[in-house]
């Protein structure tokens, strides 16, 4: 019995498997699991700091980094986990939390650029310089030609045929 062994983080892992993870409101923009060593206390300190820099959740994987290293001193990856459809009427902003290579996808290394939400600069940037460009940022019409004339109501519109019609041109 020459080594003593330290209980401590083996109870604080006992105790959080029965617990489970916190049922704070704020950890929806987490995706589960925490690494083994960062307990939902420290998560939830560094998504105040984080979100008091920015309230816009889809900036967490820019602001979150710092947030975490403030409060652990542990340089943490964030990787962007948001969801959405392709209209962009449902988006679930949420990030990943992760300590090395654990729970590192194949595809995500391959992805050219993370996917982060669109500075209101870069949109401002954008309108100006369309603004600005001669014909509204569209480029110049080819020389002599015009759109093709709107379609003419001329035509009536095909009817089908009913069982009266046909009894009327065959009688």
């Amino acid at each position: 019995m020459g080594q003593r062994y330290n209980r401590l983080p083996m109870l604080k892992s006992f105790v959080r498997t029965l617990r489970g993870p916190s049922r704070d409101p704020r950890m929806a923009h987490i995706s589960l699991p925490l690494p083994r060593n960062l307990p939902d206390e420290q998560v939830l300190e560094a998504l105040d700091i984080a979100l008091d820099e920015n309230p816009d959740p889809a900036y967490l994987v820019e602001t979150l980094p710092r947030a975490l290293r403030k409060v652990t001193d542990h340089d943490y990856e964030v990787l962007d986990r948001t969801s959405a459809d392709v209209t962009g009427s449902y988006v679930k902003a949420s990030v990943m939390i992760r300590d090395g290579s654990v729970g590192l996808w194949p595809g995500y290394a391959a992805r050219a650029y993370p996917l982060l939400a669109r500075d209101a600069r870069s949109e401002e940037a954008r309108a100006a310089i369309a603004a600005g460009a001669p014909g509204g940022g569209l480029p110049p019409p080819k020389a002599g030609w015009e759109p093709p004339p709107p379609p003419s109501k001329l035509r009536e519109p095909v009817r089908a045929e009913t069982s009266d019609d046909a009894a009327q041109d065959h009688g």
